[in-house]
């Protein structure tokens, strides 16, 4: 037969109970002792607080950097600048072509200058600039750099601007909505991208009376003046 396995208390009204009863009756002194120390083990179980555990710490500080870092990654995405490249040889290429003394024909008014949509079969961007002033002095087809492109040449006192619709392929990288303005070899120059096109105008003046700022407010004005 087997003998029943040793078991525990741990209720600790009866501890003491039994502790109060052995102090006062008189018992074998190594019996008493054992079961005293019995009743007197009332050690709580142990709790690791893990928010006191440097690890854990460690552990919440390392989930906040990535999650913290994820974020303004995102953030930076959303709002960073579009990637693109408007190259040196484009810019000196609608640059020759505006200062050219012999300026694109064909187009001898504003109303005929949509017309040229169907040469190119894009958009073209027929910005009335007579409106702010500027004196149209006619347009048409030509090649800018190794690009067919619409041309409308504007005039006013010492200053002249061309106004360039380009295929969008002119610019790498450039994607919808890009805008960009820029002075190159003193000549202002500010356009922007929209679907199959890449629009701007280009400036100058032999009195430095035409900067950025002026093309990129004529460019803000007239962008709705796209012609499907």
């Amino acid at each position: 037969m087997e003998e029943p396995a040793a078991q525990t208390f741990e209720n600790p009204e009866l501890k003491g109970a039994l502790r109060r009863v052995l102090e006062r009756e008189t018992a074998p002194a190594g019996l008493r002792d054992r079961i005293v120390a019995m009743t007197q083990d009332e050690t709580p179980p142990i709790r690791v607080n893990w928010r006191q555990n440097p690890l854990y710490k460690l552990a919440v500080a390392a989930v906040l950097l990535v999650g913290f870092g994820t974020l303004g990654y995102q953030i930076w995405q959303m709002n960073r600048p579009p990637v693109y490249a408007v190259s040196d040889s484009l810019y000196q290429a609608m640059l020759t072509a505006h200062e050219s003394g012999q300026a694109a024909t064909g187009v001898t008014t504003l109303a005929q200058a949509e017309g040229m949509k169907e040469q190119l079969k894009r958009p073209v961007l027929v910005a009335d600039l007579t409106h702010d002033g500027w004196t149209f002095d006619g347009g048409g087809v030509r090649k800018v750099g190794d690009f067919l492109a619409a041309q409308l040449k504007f005039s006013k006192g010492k200053a002249s601007i061309s106004v360039f619709s380009l295929p969008a392929s002119a610019v790498s990288g450039a994607q919808y909505g890009t805008e960009y303005d820029t002075v190159f070899k003193g000549s202002p120059i500010a356009g922007f991208m929209k679907g199959p096109g890449l629009y701007c105008i280009v400036g100058s003046s032999t009195d430095g009376s035409l900067n950025v700022d002026d093309v990129k407010r004529l460019l803000s004005e007239h962008k709705g003046e796209l012609k499907a």
